[in-house]
């Protein structure tokens, strides 16, 4: 069992938070407690994170703890954890919200992390899980926040197998009303002139210099956290990309550089895998060949049409037949009228 900060258990299996059934302990952060709870009344489970820290900066961490909530009831995205609920336990004291339960294809808790440690991480699922923090840090970006804490541990795996972005506790915060409460939180981290915030090997250089957090630098991090799925290794300014992507498909030596560039203007986040050309065909030796594009129609289609052709070819050669016969009529009686003008005068 998780134990909080005074070394017992903030929450034993059985207990009652609101209309939650602490069901297990799923994990347990530097500043906060994750349960699996149920709701009981709709028979539904969802995972629990409970505020337990408890040293002298609390004030400030717990402003920071319902900034997160606040945050993340905002968002609405496949990729992106769910907040449903926040609130405070009456019995003791202990801020917490309910958000999505977020299990494996096995029914397990399980990150990034535990996945590379598991032997999980292959070259393929690690493409597909980058592709997904793609989706998800374009969606969280074009909301206006920076994430700033991505790491293997806070990108949990799905029932579908895909990664899902959770912990925005250190996120920064654009939009105006939470930007405030946000600011006074960080100035409040900064220790001898220091960020205690984030974990050195995710933190993007020009973050250590001083420099604003933007989206490029959680590009940064989803460059780190590719290298150490990929070989195990942690990144590190000015290492030979080349020789430790020699053994992987050659779109990494391309993609991870990009991610990891020292200069933040210079990052960014390619597809690992391009949209679709309906010009271009996969052959047996699997080589993309330009080919002309053809439109198939269905047969009946295709009679219709011609049907509906003709149909319009006969009614104008009718229009044309009767336009001919009455001009044809006009100009005989024309001649008819002539001729008995000319009678008269004589």
């Amino acid at each position: 069992m998780a134990e909080s900060s005074h070394g017992t258990p903030a929450f034993a299996p059985g207990a009652r938070i609101g209309p939650f059934r602490v069901v297990k302990p799923l994990g347990k952060g530097g500043m906060a407690e994750v349960y699996e709870v149920e709701n009981e009344r709709l028979g539904s489970r969802f995972a629990l994170k409970a505020f337990t820290l408890d040293h002298g900066d609390v004030e400030f961490l717990a402003k920071r703890f319902r900034v997160e909530g606040r945050l993340l009831a905002r968002l609405s995205h496949p990729r992106v954890v769910r907040v449903y609920d926040m609130d405070v336990d009456a019995a003791t004291g202990i801020a917490f919200y309910v958000m999505d339960l977020v299990l494996d294809p096995q029914g397990r808790p399980c990150s990034l992390k535990d996945a590379m440690a598991s032997g999980e991480a292959d070259e393929d699922q690690v493409a597909n899980w980058y592709e997904d923090l793609r989706e998800g840090l374009a969606y969280i970006h074009g909301q206006g926040i920076v994430h700033r804490d991505l790491t293997l541990e806070n990108v949990l795996i799905g029932s579908d197998g895909r990664a899902v972005l959770t912990d925005f506790g250190v996120s920064k915060i654009l939009p105006r009303d939470l930007r405030a409460e946000l600011e006074q939180t960080m100035t409040t981290l900064v220790r001898d002139g220091k960020p205690v915030m984030g974990k050195p090997f995710y933190l993007a250089p020009e973050l250590a210099r001083g420099a604003d957090e933007s989206p490029a630098s959680d590009y940064y991090s989803v460059g780190v956290m590719l290298l150490r799925l990929l070989t195990q290794v942690w990144y590190t300014p000015g290492a030979k990309l080349a020789d430790l992507l020699a053994p992987f498909d050659a779109k990494w030596g391309r993609i991870l550089p990009e991610l990891l560039a020292d200069d933040p203007a210079a990052r960014r986040c390619p597809p690992w895998r391009e949209r679709a050309n309906p010009l271009r065909v996969v052959t047996a030796e699997n080589k993309t060949n330009e080919v002309t594009l053809r439109i198939r129609f269905p047969h009946w289609l295709i009679g219709c049409v011609l049907l509906a052709t003709m149909g319009a070819l006969l009614l104008a050669v009718l229009l044309a037949v009767y336009e001919h016969g009455r001009r044809q009529a006009a100009e005989r009686e024309v001649r008819r009228l002539s001729s008995l003008l000319e009678q008269r005068v004589k």
